[in-house]
């Protein structure tokens, strides 16, 4: 995992980061990956949390060492992981599976890392999304600097393909959201209506998924 493009909190309701956390909890121990400056990190810390983090930029893991317990840097899937098992509650990955060589094989390794109850909580885009299908009827197939097809994604996620790698790697799906269809339309009500239907089709609708998984 490289090159990926850091954004900042999101707080709105119904965004990646507000219901990825929402499905974390108030867990006692967490490894971060991807944990950038920290600032997901600091809203678990203030739960009560003791985190780990581990980033493959150096800066901002610089950033997130005044909020976690540590803080590795280096690519999650090479690098030596230096924790026993059932170390953790939750393992967070916030936008992070798209941007695996191997995301099963990353997923299968963290496994033992969870504490009996734990979890693996995680976002991802959306492949599958009404604008991309409508995209490729049109024939367009365009790598952005952001978004579902932000050039530095390695793998592309549909809901059912998402849950075939869970599968493989040992976890059953424990809870299942959604973010808006469109991300930032701006009224509460509005994102509140769109959360609601993209919950209802969320291979249609759904601009992300947001997974929480436990170990079979």
């Amino acid at each position: 995992m490289s090159g990926a493009a850091y954004v900042p909190l999101n707080t709105r309701p119904y965004g990646g980061h507000e219901r990825l956390l929402a499905l974390a909890g108030s867990p006692k121990r967490v490894l971060d990956v991807g944990c950038s400056s920290g600032y997901l990190a600091r809203r678990l810390v203030e739960r009560g949390a003791t985190v780990v983090g581990i980033d493959s930029d150096e800066r901002a893991a610089e950033e997130a060492r005044a909020i976690c317990e540590q803080v590795l840097v280096g690519d999650v899937e090479s690098m030596e992981l230096p924790f026993p098992e059932h170390s953790f509650d939750v393992v967070l990955c916030g936008d992070v599976v798209e941007h695996l060589r191997d995301p099963e094989a990353f997923l299968a390794r963290v496994r033992p890392l969870l504490r009996p109850g734990g979890k693996v909580v995680l976002t991802t885009p959306n492949v599958a999304n009404w604008a991309m299908r409508l995209g490729l009827l049109a024939g367009r197939w365009r790598y952005t600097d952001r978004g579902i097809l932000d050039r530095t994604h390695a793998h592309f996620f549909t809901k059912k393909t998402l849950e075939q790698t869970l599968e493989r790697a040992g976890y059953k799906i424990a809870a299942f959201d959604v973010t808006a269809p469109v991300p930032g339309i701006g009224a509460p009500a509005l994102e509140r209506a769109a959360h609601a239907f993209a919950r209802v089709r969320p291979s249609l609708l759904a601009y992300q998924f947001v997974v929480a998984a436990t170990p079979r």
